[in-house]
């Protein structure tokens, strides 16, 4: 018994030192700067080591950075120095900056001047400002010239400011001109500010007059600011009116206060002092402020007195 009291107190001490040790062996297997290798046994420096020639391992293979290529084995190094010359080779194939040609093969060097002139041909094609035309053979440069061709004469059909009208065939030109001509008639048709009067020929001005006269006639129609009374014929001048009289009669049978009862007809006049007089009546006997006492009949007074009295009779009970 004496004996196993003596093995306890031996042994913890050494359990308590592997306890407090267990998260320093942690932060030295993870490389964190809270490790503290003195502390670290023989065997926790050993699993250290490995982890960390396994770490660098790891990175050299990926190519990172905090690679120590020093610290390889011989097999390790070849087997890392594989992996970067395929990196570099897909590097220059892709035509990316870390590409290093001073790395490359001769053969390795050819497919990536190759891949280089395919991409710059796609870049031409695209009429990237990225596209160097000196690398381009005949059969590429004579596609490449015809693409830009047609994107100049498209860029001068939309009137765009990339147009070199110098560029273009006397076909190409009048072609050009006569797709300008129809867009500025179509927007003179429609009346958009980008109109040039200027342009248009003799039939597409009577169809742009017409076009605005039909305009000026529907804002009349709509009352709008922008109506000019004197280009409408007698007709057109008729149905305005017309329309101004079965607006006016709606705004006035309405209550609101665009009406103008100077404008009403004969007839009309009497149907809205009618209805105007029950809409006092109602607003009186709903006491609102906009009742106008001194319209109504004395039966009407009776009926609002009435109203009124019963209201307050209400108030007043328990």
């Amino acid at each position: 018994m004496k004996r196993a009291g003596l093995f306890f107190a031996f042994l913890l001490p050494v359990l308590a030192q592997t306890t407090a040790s267990r998260p320093n062996l942690s932060n030295c297997m993870n490389a964190l700067a809270s490790c503290d290798i003195s502390k670290l046994s023989p065997t926790e420096l050993k699993s250290v080591a490995n982890a960390a020639r396994s770490r660098n391992r790891e990175n050299c293979l990926s190519g990172l950075a905090s690679c120590d290529p020093t610290r390889l084995s011989s097999e390790e190094a070849d087997v890392v120095g594989k992996m970067a010359a395929r990196r570099n080779i897909r590097s220059c194939m892709e035509g990316l900056l870390t590409c290093d040609p001073q790395k490359l093969t001769k053969a390795d060097a050819s497919l990536a001047k190759d891949a280089e002139r395919t991409r710059n041909f796609e870049r031409c094609q695209r009429g990237a400002p990225s596209c160097d035309p000196l690398i381009l053979d005949d059969a590429q440069r004579t596609e490449v010239l015809k693409l830009d061709s047609r994107r100049n004469l498209d860029a001068c059909i939309k009137a765009l400011s990339t147009c070199n009208p110098l560029l273009l065939s006397k076909e190409e030109l009048v072609k050009a001109e006569a797709e300008i001509a129809k867009r500025n008639a179509e927007n003179c048709l429609l009346g958009t500010a980008s109109c040039n009067l200027w342009r248009l020929s003799k039939p597409d001005v009577e169809r742009v007059r017409r076009a605005e006269l039909d305009r000026n006639y529907k804002s009349c129609l709509q009352g709008l600011s922008k109506c000019d009374v004197a280009s409408l014929t007698p007709r057109q001048l008729s149905d305005v009116h017309a329309e101004f009289l079965r607006k006016n009669f709606d705004a006035c049978r309405g209550g609101l206060s665009t009406c103008d009862p100077l404008a009403l007809a004969p007839g009309q006049s009497s149907t809205i002092a009618e209805i105007s007089r029950r809409r006092n009546l109602d607003q009186c006997l709903h006491f609102s402020a906009a009742c106008d006492p001194s319209i109504l009949t004395s039966p009407e007074t009776l009926l609002v007195s009435e109203a009124f009295q019963n209201r307050n009779g209400r108030k007043a009970r328990p």
